[in-house]
């Protein structure tokens, strides 16, 4: 099934706007667009995406404002790449930058958006450190 059809699934079941599908889910509402229109073909923030299907597995709960709290305020910790793994026991570099030091953590993409979902939470600093290791990246 297409995302757009996912996407508005979702918001005809829980009766919500695009704006607050996006503030839930942790992506900025134009980002959330472009995925709905198909400007974008995929959730790059993985944690992004497991808020997504948490939405869609419990859409059938009897109190979906309690659903959509407790999804927004939830912190997925996903598994990724064993190659990332790696990445991260090596730990930080003493008195390397810490835009490069983050970007040794994700990809270009992941960092992107991630730095969007800093931003609609009012955490300026942080989207600015991700916007600069993801610029890093190329």
């Amino acid at each position: 099934m297409p995302l757009s059809q996912r996407f508005g699934d979702l918001m005809a079941a829980y009766r919500i706007s695009q704006r607050s599908l996006a503030r839930v889910l942790g992506l900025s509402a134009p980002m959330l667009s472009q995925l709905i229109n198909a400007q974008r073909i995929k959730i790059g923030n993985p944690a992004v995406y497991e808020r997504f299907v948490m939405l869609e597995e419990r859409q059938d709960e009897p109190d979906l404002q309690r659903v959509l709290d407790e999804v927004q305020a939830s912190e997925p910790v996903l598994t990724t790449h064993s190659a990332r793994s790696r990445r991260l026991e090596a730990g930080p570099v003493p008195g390397a930058d810490p835009a490069a030091q983050v970007g040794r953590l994700a990809t270009a993409e992941q960092l992107r958006a991630t730095a969007e979902a800093a931003r609609a939470a009012d955490a300026a600093e942080l989207a600015a450190l991700l916007d600069r290791a993801a610029a890093a990246h190329g």
